[in-house]
């Protein structure tokens, strides 16, 4: 007798991974390729579709081949959430597919600012106005591509593209709909005003569903090119984050600290209108994987994408690869304070004019290891200031944080995060929590768990607790002192900064 499987396909910035669990949550196959994306100076980012499909394809098969004694019960994709997909009448692209970090989207965010107002979109969308949305790179597209966009007759994400591709239908889920900029959060369903003011066709963008809805099922041309058994359940899965969190928490209304290339914390709400009386709007609200509740995302900034470029351009392989053996143990202050918004705005300030980082402090007697040091810790400045916004508006103390990522198991990550924002932590020692989160989705579109909370509980979270050690005093007053103060610094030095970073 054959065993049951659920399949994830993670579509995420730096790689596409592909794995199977088991319904208790077990790992049996892992593959993964690198996200096929092309990268330009001026900002300009963008994937191949049909490589991006062909490696989906790929990697699918190869770990269906590795499950000869298991029967896939059902599919599930997890992605990036702004990326955007546009597609002609019979599904082709018309263009590459814009990367969600695509620098194209200023334009369309500034007319938004203006058209309609950033308190209005934000009560609609709960989303405060960005560049990065996609709808805004499909506004760009119409005004710099008109070509394209006249042929242009579906837009999608791109874990939408794969369901696209996996069960020929359109479909989206409340997640990642969020992450268009015109989605009603109170309706769960696309908005007509926002549409209206842009001028643009609702039909151009997918059905939206519950995170764990059916929405079709593999293809024969789907089954020929992955090895999947044509008419295996397509079920939707969600925002990549949000699949995450909810393979670390579950149901449970606990914080989850997301760390990743960025990092953001998630916590799951009831209540939209109440979550979103926000003055002014820095703190993103939008449909959870789970049904009934919506999560606010606070974007803390950067993470190891802000590790991996020091040690990557500036330590230049002077400092171990592994943060663990580069950062000496016991821990001590650095004695240096940076700032991690390295070009990306920080909630809760969203504060435009320190969009750059910086590091204040050094001496002579610095090391490379005591900037790595002082980067992770101003990661952990930024998750405080956000956990304390967070309490505030919510009115209540946040009562547990979890930790998942890739860094879950670094000493010197876990325990500066507790000693920096003052609060204990639970590392969830879940791989693949992103992957583990849709296939947990895939198994409740199926009929595998009857419910959420059923698919939440056959997990083992194998969960590690780091409490803050005496050092925490330091970061407190460091905090309190100084922290506050660096946009205001940053600020002010960033006029004569402007326009000469090629000088």
């Amino acid at each position: 007798m054959s065993e049951t499987a659920l399949v994830a396909i993670d579509v995420g910035t730096s790689s596409i991974k592909v794995t199977a669990f088991d319904p208790a949550g077990a790992l049996l196959a892992a593959h993964r390729a690198e996200t096929p994306t092309d990268r330009f100076p001026d900002g300009r980012a963008e994937h191949d579709v049909d490589l991006l499909w062909a490696a989906v394809a790929r990697l699918v098969g190869t770990v269906v081949a590795d499950l000869p004694r298991h029967d896939v019960a059902a599919v599930a994709v997890a992605s990036v959430g702004e990326a955007g997909v546009p597609l002609d009448g019979d599904g082709a692209p018309v263009r590459p597919a814009f990367a969600w970090f695509d620098a194209r989207g200023g334009e369309a965010a500034a007319w938004w600012r203006e058209a309609a107002g950033a308190a209005e979109v934000y009560a609609v969308t709960g989303q405060p106005l960005d560049a990065f949305y996609s709808v805004n790179r499909l506004l760009w597209m119409r005004d710099h591509e008109p070509g394209a966009f006249a042929r242009t007759r579906h837009w999608l994400g791109l874990g939408d593209l794969v369901v696209l591709r996996l069960a020929g239908v359109h479909a989206t889920d409340f997640s990642l709909a969020s992450r268009t900029l015109c989605f009603d959060q109170a309706r769960l369903g696309w908005s007509d005003a926002l549409l209206g003011l842009a001028g643009l066709d609702r039909a151009l963008f997918p059905e939206a569903v519950g995170a764990g809805a059916r929405v079709g099922a593999v293809t024969a041309s789907a089954a020929a090119a992955t090895g999947l058994r044509a008419g295996t359940p397509v079920v939707a899965g969600g925002h990549d984050r949000l699949c995450a969190a909810f393979a670390v928490r579950g149901v449970a209304p606990l914080a989850v600290d997301s760390t990743g290339s960025a990092e953001a914390v998630v916590v799951p709400v009831a209540d939209f209108a109440a979550a979103t009386r926000q003055d002014p709007p820095v703190v993103s609200c939008g449909a959870d994987v789970v049904p009934g509740q919506y999560a606010l995302s606070a974007r803390v900034g950067y993470a190891t994408a802000l590790t991996d470029w020091y040690a990557r351009e500036v330590a230049r392989g002077a400092l171990p690869a592994d943060i663990d053996a580069a950062v000496a143990w016991p821990l001590r202050f650095s004695g240096l304070l940076a700032y991690p918004s390295f070009g990306r705005l920080l909630a809760p300030g969203w504060d435009e004019r320190a969009r750059t980082g910086a590091i204040f402090g050094l001496t002579l007697r610095h090391t490379a290891a005591d900037i790595l040091q002082a980067l992770v810790e101003a990661v952990g400045y930024s998750l405080r200031a956000n956990l304390d916004w967070l309490e505030r508006h919510l009115g209540r103390p946040i009562e547990g944080i979890r930790v998942e990522g890739s860094l879950v198991r670094s000493r010197v990550w876990m325990q500066l995060k507790a000693d920096v924002t003052g609060r204990p932590m639970e590392a969830a020692g879940i791989r693949e929590a992103t992957s583990l989160g849709a296939a947990l989705l895939a198994g409740i579109g199926a009929g595998v768990y009857p419910d959420h909370a059923a698919a939440a509980a056959a997990v083992d979270r194998d969960l590690t607790r780091w409490a803050p050690s005496p050092l925490s005093r330091t970061y407190a007053d460091v905090y309190e002192r100084a922290f506050g103060a660096l946009p205001d610094l940053i600020a002010a030095v960033a006029p004569a900064l402007e326009g000469r970073a090629g000088t």
